[in-house]
């Protein structure tokens, strides 16, 4: 997905934001923030021609995000925040699971599973005026989900699917992400969770995986090797790259996955279930989902 004029300022805002909670002294927030705009400047000089490979929100995301990192000082700004959404989750990922193992049919699990799974990726703090749904009221929102898209098709590729890979995205979410791994492992399959090697906003990362306790559920857990907002395919370790290549069909959780593996997937050549919820008018113009929809949209 190529950048939006309203990427521009979301992005500012969401910096912004960061910069507020960790600077009280407003002179040096200024001088973070005037480094940010300098950095955005360069970055969006590619977007002169929109279809240069560089001009992704996703690209810039990481770069300016980058910037807050070394300007406080803080390798993970959202450390706190994201243990406590895993812990959080907990509670909610064991009713889920037990509500599930009483469904009877494969396909019924793996819908119900999708559904928490798209439910999670609704608790995000990296979109400007997005508000995430309460985490007490996850349960009912889960069993009561309408999914925008092609459902069918895609519980018909996941269960055809013998290797799946997993692109995870916010903490917490991670959580209820390991129900679609279970229901799958139960059925024989392989399915590997890839997250990031560092620090992303509130995405899980190797610094708080150990309490999203993704091991238990997915039959292998492998990091990026970077802190970039995607799996850029020129920064991941090759062990990232040949589960991708193994894999029968690759699920994309989150906004960011989807904006950069939209530029990528005609190199990728595999089918690709992008799961996430519009929370911004870029991203629900390109997918064609409804704002504030949760989709499944898939790209083969």
């Amino acid at each position: 997905m190529k950048l939006y004029a309203e990427c521009i300022t979301c992005q500012l805002q969401v910096r912004y934001r960061e910069i507020a909670m960790m600077f009280s002294n407003e002179n040096e927030r200024i001088e973070v923030m005037r480094k940010i705009v300098e950095e955005l400047n360069k970055l969006t000089s590619f977007c002169i021609n929109r279809n240069d490979p560089r001009c992704v929100p996703t690209y810039i995301a990481t770069e300016l995000f980058r910037i807050v990192k070394r300007s406080t000082g803080i390798t993970d700004p959202y450390i706190n925040s994201k243990i406590d959404a895993h812990r959080k989750l907990m509670d909610v990922y064991r009713e889920a699971r037990e509500f599930i193992l009483r469904l009877g049919g494969f396909r019924d699990r793996i819908l119900m599973a999708l559904r928490f799974s798209l439910v999670g990726n609704m608790l995000d703090m990296g979109v400007v005026n997005y508000r995430p749904p309460e985490v007490d009221r996850l349960l009912k929102e889960a069993i009561e989900l309408q999914i925008y898209g092609d459902v069918s098709r895609a519980l018909e590729l996941i269960e055809k699917a013998e290797n799946v890979v997993m692109i995870l995205d916010n903490a917490g979410e991670a959580v209820l992400d390991r129900l679609l791994a279970e229901v799958l492992r139960n059925k024989g399959k392989n399915v590997v969770a890839i997250i990031k090697g560092g620090a992303f906003q509130n995405d899980v990362s190797v610094n708080d995986v150990y309490y999203a306790e993704l091991e238990k559920s997915f039959s292998s857990v492998i990091d990026t090797g970077s802190d970039d907002s995607s799996i850029f395919l020129s920064d991941v370790k090759k062990e990232v790259v040949d589960a991708i290549w193994g894999a029968d069909v690759i699920i994309s959780k989150g906004m960011a996955n989807y904006e950069y593996l939209t530029e990528v997937e005609h190199l990728i050549e595999k089918p690709i279930i992008y799961m996430f919820v519009a929370k911004c008018n870029p991203v629900s113009m390109n997918s064609g989902v409804p704002l504030g929809k949760p989709a499944v949209i898939i790209h083969t």
